[in-house]
């Protein structure tokens, strides 16, 4: 869903990023590999030493963070589908029509055809 929803925001100006927090090795492997797990693209920022989080005030993970088309941050925090689409849709009114089951929806194939089993 947050997926979903870091397109649609796109076409409004506003980005959601994911800010990596890892401690040790390998966060640049573990991200890509969470990334591809999950299909997410966008942005997404190496924390191993927890300044960014520091900065946002970032107590949790997973946190989302808004960010505007000129770089300024916006909203941090809503974790649930609930208040990731609120927080939204107040950051972006273009948005407030937006659904789960309409997000859901855009992640089906668009070749999806349907057969009659022959």
């Amino acid at each position: 869903m947050v997926e979903s929803l870091r397109r649609r925001a796109g076409r409004f100006g506003l980005d959601i990023v994911l800010v990596n927090v890892w401690e040790g090795a390998g966060a640049a492997e573990e991200a890509a590999a969470y990334c591809e797990r999950w299909s997410l693209g966008g942005t997404v920022l190496l924390d191993d030493t927890g300044a960014y989080a520091r900065a946002l005030g970032i107590r949790g993970v997973p946190t989302n963070v808004f960010v505007d088309a000129t770089g300024v941050v916006r909203h941090v925090g809503a974790t649930t589908s609930d208040e990731l689409l609120r927080e939204a849709a107040r950051l972006a009114p273009g948005l407030a029509g937006v659904t789960r089951e309409s997000l859901a929806a855009d992640l089906m194939p668009r070749d999806f055809e349907a057969t009659d089993g022959g």
